[in-house]
């Protein structure tokens, strides 16, 4: 199920919390911060779903967050539970190591192009205005705001948060 996206009804924009990027920490955000209360706007300058070349292997840690936020793996079509690890040396030698089991799930695979989706998409139902398609091109603050200029329009914001991964087009802004 694709997100819906959000209408921009001006080209200004003011809200409590900016977030950029709707990946997994960015989708995490939004929904935290709506479950606080705040008014929360996500722009990427993707759209969802989209591929990602990492991160489709969920460690115990990962899936305890994602449980937290609400998530229902039958929302991610490729959701799979890992149930043993091989480790592979260099020279061949091969061990498998059975993950416990009946104490819930330690591993899973996932489709990333699908999590990312599925969190975008709860975000979304959480009450986070979501704009996809909607680059960041510059950024200004001041003691009390921050102002982000958008392919979109201007966004003004009490604070930011930068989820923008690696190539950080915030962290180059500011």
């Amino acid at each position: 199920v694709a997100p819906t996206l959000a209408s921009v009804s001006s080209p200004s924009t003011s809200t409590d919390l900016l977030i950029v990027g709707a990946g997994p920490a960015g989708a995490a955000a939004a929904i935290e911060a709506r479950r606080g209360g705040l008014d929360a706007v996500v722009i990427d300058k993707a759209h969802f779903p989209r591929d990602k070349c990492c991160g489709d292997g969920l460690t115990a840690g990962a899936l305890r967050h994602l449980e937290a936020l609400g998530l229902d793996p039958s929302a991610v079509p490729s959701w799979q539970p890992v149930d043993d690890v091989r480790v592979v040396s260099p020279t061949g030698r091969s061990v498998l190591f059975p993950l416990p089991r009946g104490q819930g799930r330690f591993a899973v695979i996932a489709r990333r192009r699908e999590l990312d989706a599925a969190l975008v998409d709860l975000a979304d139902r959480a009450g986070a205005d979501i704009r996809q398609g909607v680059a960041l091109t510059g950024l200004s603050q001041d003691e009390s705001s921050v102002t982000a200029t958008t392919s979109e329009g201007v966004i003004t914001a009490k604070a930011l948060i930068a989820a923008d991964g690696m190539w950080s087009p915030s962290r180059r802004l500011l």
